[in-house]
């Protein structure tokens, strides 16, 4: 397996270094309509995506599914509180294409820890990740439907031919009528 050379540039990682972490990772295709977490289960793992689309969610009081974030390719995913305390996550992560991740799980992320480039890696991962709930918090609290609708175009251009509407409506927070007429310009 050869690890991704995209990901070495990202965390700026030595030749030396992106051969031993081939160690650690592993490279998974995983079908459409999967799961990488499941609410109830502990999440062991983080997620490089290579090629796909994911949409994290969890379930409402009302019982209706809420579309948090979704994530596609070039980004980190994972359940962090259930991955750093060990404990079951409250969130689902749907695999909404066909797709390509790399996995690392927790005692290994822990070992990189101990090597430079390995805890530059662990850095940036966790930066990462926790930039994009900072920004969902934001976005949510401070941003209109119609900002947080540009944002998500301008991160995933492919968005709208990728997931079902009603997922954007449901991380949006509004219904698809509305995402009807936002889309439209009125």
């Amino acid at each position: 397996m050869e690890f991704p050379s995209n990901l070495k540039k990202i965390a700026k990682l030595s030749d030396s270094f992106s051969e031993e972490i081939e160690n650690f990772i592993v490279r998974q295709e995983v079908a459409k309509g999967k799961f990488l977490f499941e609410q109830g289960k502990i999440c062991r793992h983080i997620f490089f995506i290579d090629k796909g689309l994911f949409r994290v969610y969890y379930y409402a009081n009302s019982g209706k599914d809420i579309a948090a974030w979704f994530s596609a390719e070039q980004t980190y995913i994972t359940a962090i509180d259930s991955f750093y305390h060990h404990k079951p996550t409250n969130d689902f992560c749907e695999v909404l294409e066909d797709s390509i991740v790399y996995t690392i799980k927790y005692s290994d992320f822990e070992l990189l820890l101990d090597m430079e480039d390995g805890a530059r890696l662990a850095f940036h991962v966790m930066y990462e990740i926790t930039k994009k709930m900072t920004e969902f918090i934001t976005s949510t609290k401070f941003q209109s439907a119609e900002s947080r609708y540009n944002a998500l175009i301008k991160d995933y251009p492919s968005i709208l031919q990728r997931a079902p509407l009603g997922y954007i409506a449901s991380y949006l927070g509004i219904t698809q009528e509305t995402l009807s007429r936002i889309r439209a310009g009125k």
